[in-house]
């Protein structure tokens, strides 16, 4: 039997206190490591003892388990109703279940269909969709409503949003009050969770950048495999730099593509060192696998998003993604399975070899922003003060990644402006954040960026400081293409650092802090300290060239195909 930890017990009271107050369901936010399991079944034993019926629902079946065994260590008497257990209990006034088998029950009007239960937990409660009345947990809410029994819903989960940030609790939604928040940022501050580590890699993240969601907000597998086809040596490379990574560390869940990506993962990982999981593995294989991975006779467990919930392996203490997450839930469900306390574990070190964090890189959530700002300590570029809370940011940011008011900062370097709410938006974002409209025209920016680009080489470039104004001329084979920076506000002192500065002059942050001042601009040309471009890749637009892109290096040029580019002879005026 556990006894509670202090904030499991503030929890539990005061949800059974608005258990008796209101008949709105509740939500419980409680982060991956809080002990959600424990404060369900302490909730379910008071039902239990005083002889009232409650069905606790999950998706997952090691997770139905899980609760299972947790309420009958704590002097519980749990009855299971899941096909993928092989079973289906239903006199016990406690059933822990799938709602994919009482969905089934209650098409086949089997007993379990006919149960008043006076209480209904949902763990892992984003996945409810209310909009939809048909949707699985809706049906079978609406079911037990009908049968003539009162009941209350009680709602459990780590992630209370869905999708791109979209919260679950409020007006218009099932939950009406949330009432604990045990996030994940409070856990390690308080020492009950390990604080993740995202970690740098020398070897190129896979680029998934255009394969999209469908409909149903899922990622293609046959467009993933094709992605991963083309890029089977890297993903070789990526596993071989993450078994050196992994020498000095215990164990490492991998969140690979496609089962064809788990089997490529597993080729390059240790012989005897790896379990693969997919939705194909038994509940009885996956029971061995989980069980020799706790004994550490297992260092890897490569997976296609099966791992996210429910697993409790706490010496594993790393997390890889060599896979593109649909949405933020799975990105932080994936990285709080590594945050679990062990003896000798200091951190979770994630490895993102997806570039999920630029997809997800957005939204107001403590473990991104933690990876947000895990460099700022150390790395020379954060030195861009936002006007808000003046928290410095690098010259790539377009959302400040500081805190403002306990949430995450809302000042904007770069955005976008929606046309219907005014509100602020990434200038990336396909739908605004607020009211959801759809903000780019996929098709119509393809189009314009394939008309458009324009590469150009350049022979020589002049520049030329006068005042507070910067002007670079570029003789090129398209004829004299210009730049013009304008710096007497920080604002232009910016703008000319980030879009100029920062490409061209290697030790560019030590000119940061004094470009207020006359003289900087005309040391800056003396000093020899600019490069000059080869190539400049340009938009047209109305008569005039603006410069997206800048290529200085000849191997940059070797890469994009200009096999010319060794023999250029460049010269900075």
């Amino acid at each position: 039997m556990k006894h509670l930890r202090p904030y499991q017990s503030d929890a539990l009271n005061t949800l059974r206190k608005r258990l008796k107050e209101t008949k709105d369901p509740l939500l419980v936010t409680a982060s991956v490591g809080s002990g959600k399991s424990l404060i369900i079944a302490e909730l379910l034993l008071i039902l239990e003892r005083a002889n009232w019926r409650a069905l606790c629902l999950t998706m997952n079946a090691e997770l139905i388990s899980q609760n299972a065994e947790t309420f009958a260590l704590q002097g519980g008497n749990p009855g299971i109703y899941c096909a993928a257990l092989n079973e289906k209990e239903h006199n016990k006034n406690i059933i822990f279940a799938s709602p994919h088998s009482i969905i089934k029950g209650i098409q086949s009007e089997s007993n379990i269909s006919y149960v008043p239960f006076n209480l209904i937990v949902i763990d892992e409660c984003h996945n409810i969709n209310p909009d939809d009345l048909n949707s699985m947990y809706m049906r079978i809410l609406n079911h037990y409503a009908k049968i003539g029994s009162p009941f209350r819903v009680v709602g459990l989960t780590g992630t209370p949003y869905r999708g791109k940030g979209i919260s679950i609790v409020g007006d218009g939604q099932l939950f009406k009050e949330e009432i604990c928040n045990l996030e994940t940022h409070w856990l390690i501050e308080n020492g009950f969770l390990v604080k993740p580590s995202f970690g740098s890699h020398n070897i190129n993240a896979i680029d998934f950048s255009n394969i999209k969601v469908n409909h149903f907000g899922r990622f293609n597998g046959r467009e993933l495999q094709e992605t991963l086809d083309k890029n089977i040596r890297l993903t070789a490379q990526i596993m071989q730099e993450v078994s050196a990574i992994m020498e000095n560390r215990t164990g490492a869940f991998i969140f690979a593509s496609t089962r064809k990506h788990c089997e490529e993962c597993a080729k390059s990982l240790p012989d005897g060192q790896w379990g693969i999981i997919t939705g194909k593995t038994t509940q009885k294989e996956r029971v061995i696998l989980f069980k020799k991975a706790r004994a550490g006779l297992l260092k890897y467990l490569i997976n296609v998003n099966v791992l996210t919930v429910g697993i409790d392996i706490p010496n594993f203490d790393t997390v890889v993604f060599v896979r593109p997450t649909e949405s933020l839930v799975l990105y932080t469900q994936a990285i709080g399975r590594g945050l679990r306390l062990h003896e000798n574990k200091k951190d979770c070190l994630v490895l993102d070899y997806a570039t999920n964090l630029d997809r997800h890189g957005d939204i107001d959530n403590p473990i991104i922003n933690e990876a947000l700002r895990a460099n700022t300590k150390d790395d020379a570029q954060y030195c861009i003060p936002c006007y808000t809370c003046c928290t410095l940011n690098t010259v790539f940011a377009r959302r400040c990644i500081g805190e403002w008011n306990e949430k995450r900062c809302d000042y904007y370097f770069d955005f976008k402006e929606c046309p219907g709410c005014k509100i602020k938006n990434d200038k990336t974002a396909r739908f605004c954040r607020g009211c959801e409209l759809e903000l780019i025209d996929p098709n119509t920016k393809l189009s314009l960026i394939a008309s458009n680009k324009v590469i150009v080489t350049v022979n020589e470039a002049t520049y030329f400081a006068q005042g507070k104004n910067f002007h670079a001329t570029y003789d090129t084979n398209a004829g004299l293409i210009q730049e013009h920076f304008v710096l007497y506000s920080s604002k232009g002192a910016n703008i000319f650092y980030g879009n100029f500065l920062r490409h061209h002059v290697p030790n560019a942050s030590k000119y940061y802090p004094y470009l207020n001042r006359e003289e900087t601009l005309t040391n800056l040309i003396k000093s020899g300290d600019i490069k000059t471009p080869l190539e400049l890749q340009c938009k047209y637009v109305d008569g005039r060239y603006t410069i997206v892109k800048r290529t200085f290096t000849c191997d940059d040029l070797l890469l994009n195909g200009n096999s010319n580019a060794s023999t250029k002879k460049l010269h900075n005026a």
